[in-house]
């Protein structure tokens, strides 16, 4: 048990005994420390005696506790944010929230995070926030324009955002708001989200897809902010912009918690305010006995050490979407890639039969290529590619769907969903080369190549925040892209080998494993196959002419 008021009592008495004694000064000084109260160790070390002053370990332990209480002053008292942030805490402890071992350090203006300030152990709790302190979605659809909003029934994009985002607005104009200290402390720009961005900064993602996503995001936006205005007349006194920047804080600050076993959307103060890491160092849920919301570390943590949540793991177009910002080295990216049909194909009624009138597919492939979704690229385009009997087509869909109807019309309502292996080594060989004809075909868009953009970031120290995280953006694209051109060439290489020297030449690769999934799992097999059984019904002629 850390009892560390007790501590300073103990200590006073050591020194009030011995106005001399260095292990009382030395005492007393770590115990304020660890209560967060610096400028009275320092003080204390300060007004000690000479003796005591220029002793070795306290001048040490002097300048740690003044280093620290420099990193926790960037911002002077009478700071703006400073005097912001001191309303803001009173009127979170008033309000029965605890958070006495971690404290919020400003590092600028604008940019601050969460640090111990004692050592901590894993599972120990770190901040609790009562439910009076939470907004919840439920709070928002009783406001006056979310009442009348779900009186409405609107068809909206996203409900559960532009119900928080009209109450955030109808709160912050109102001056007498009980949420009024927590909403003063909500970031006054989000022009870091990509929504927000300049026609010049728009450049920096010249060729990427994302710019679509941005784009989408924008009219979704303006959709449901008309579909609003239009039902809540008195809702236009807030403007789209406005609206817009209501809808960032709440997609990057929104928690889901489960209150009374119902699940629901909410803001919770203090808690929105941790920094992001891939790693998962806390962890948090809202606690049914004690009524609050309630933020553990998960690990033992050093005390000054900045604390962090994980948003999980997401590709940098949804981090960048939704939180304005993008992690480097993100080895969960994707990116999408539009398949169509050709329509000179002879089967290309009977395809877009299958896909139900849709004559393309946008499928996004992951860095990992162990993912799903370059098992359903192949698939797809081994079906776009494919040339000669649709009744191998439909022999092999009703043999994976086990289905014994064998009319035109079960065919097609039977192939959602088949995945195709490789069908014969004419078709696989135009699957890899058309793979290679997409990748270089987005490659080709973008102002600049991979390696320029890893310069670009090794070397331009002049970049801003935005336009730093458009170059990594894009080069992640471009990442995955590559390595997709360098699995199909691996591809069109092994299967015009024979089975052996293929296997051996695929386990000379010092990034086999990056392939496996292709190589091994649908390749391999399918060569295999040619040399042992006759799959007349699944594949075009079985010879190894390509």
């Amino acid at each position: 048990m850390r009892d560390f008021d007790s501590a300073v009592q103990d200590a006073d008495e050591a020194i009030r005994r011995n106005n001399e004694y260095l292990c009382g000064y030395f005492r007393k000084a770590v115990a304020l420390r660890e209560l967060g109260r610096l400028d009275e160790a320092i003080h204390l070390i300060k007004g000690a005696p000479q003796k005591i002053r220029e002793d070795e370990v306290i001048k040490g332990l002097l300048k740690e506790l003044e280093d620290e209480y420099a990193l926790d002053n960037i911002l002077p008292e009478d700071h703006p944010e400073m005097l912001r942030y001191n309303k803001f805490i009173k009127w979170f402890l008033d309000g029965g929230a605890r958070f006495n071992k971690v404290k919020l350090r400003f590092y600028s203006a604008d940019h601050r995070g969460i640090h111990a300030k004692q050592k901590l152990k894993r599972k120990e709790v770190l901040i609790f926030i009562p439910k009076e302190l939470i907004i919840t979605l439920e709070i928002a659809k009783e406001a006056p324009v979310g009442d009348k909003i779900k009186r409405a029934k609107l068809a909206l994009l996203s409900p559960k955002h532009c119900f928080l985002s009209t109450y955030l607005l109808q709160e912050m104009r109102n001056p007498d708001s009980k949420w009024k200290p927590f909403l003063d402390m909500l970031p006054k720009s989000t022009n870091n989200f990509p929504i927000f961005f300049t026609e010049e900064e728009m450049e920096w993602l010249k060729g990427s897809p994302f710019q679509e996503q941005v784009k989408g995001k924008v009219k979704d936006i303006a959709r449901d902010y008309a579909a609003i205005v239009n039902a809540v007349s008195e809702f236009a006194r807030h403007s789209l912009k406005e609206f817009s920047h209501a809808r960032m804080l709440i997609s990057s600050r929104i928690f889901g918690i489960t209150v009374n076993r119902s699940f629901t959307d909410a803001l919770v103060p203090l808690a929105d305010m941790f920094n992001f890491q891939r790693h998962q160092q806390t962890s948090w849920s809202y606690k049914e006995e004690s009524r609050g919301f309630v933020v553990n570390a998960n690990e033992p943590v050093s005390r000054g050490d900045e604390l962090y949540e994980s948003y999980g793991n997401k590709c940098n177009s949804r981090f960048f979407l939704n939180y304005g910002f993008v992690l480097e080295d993100n080895t969960h990216n994707e990116v999408p890639i539009t398949i169509s049909l050709d329509q000179k194909d002879p089967l290309y009624a009977s395809k877009l039969k299958m896909l139900d009138y849709d004559d393309s597919k946008a499928i996004r492939i992951a860095e990992d290529f162990s993912h799903k979704n370059l098992v359903d690229f192949f698939s797809f385009l081994r079906l776009v590619k494919f040339r000669g009997d649709l009744m191998i087509l439909y022999n092999f869909v009703f043999q994976q769907g086990a289905s014994k109807r064998s009319n035109e019309h079960d065919f097609y309502e039977t192939y959602h969903g088949t995945r195709f292996p490789p069908l014969s080594v004419k078709n696989e060989v135009r699957v890899l080369k058309g793979a290679i004809s997409l990748a270089k075909n987005l490659l080709d868009k973008y102002a600049t190549s991979y390696e320029e953009d890893r310069r670009i970031l090794e070397e331009n120290k002049e970049l801003t925040f935005n336009q730093r995280n458009c170059v990594v953006m894009r080069a992640g694209e471009k990442k995955i892209l590559l390595k997709l051109i360098d699995l199909a060439k691996l591809g069109l290489e092994l299967i015009k080998l024979p089975f052996k020297k293929a296997k051996e030449v695929y386990e000379m690769r010092e990034d086999k494993n990056m392939y496996r999934i292709y190589v091994v799992e649908m390749l391999f097999p399918f060569m295999h196959s040619l040399r042992t059984v006759s799959y007349t019904h699944l594949t075009l002629p079985t010879n190894r002419e390509v």
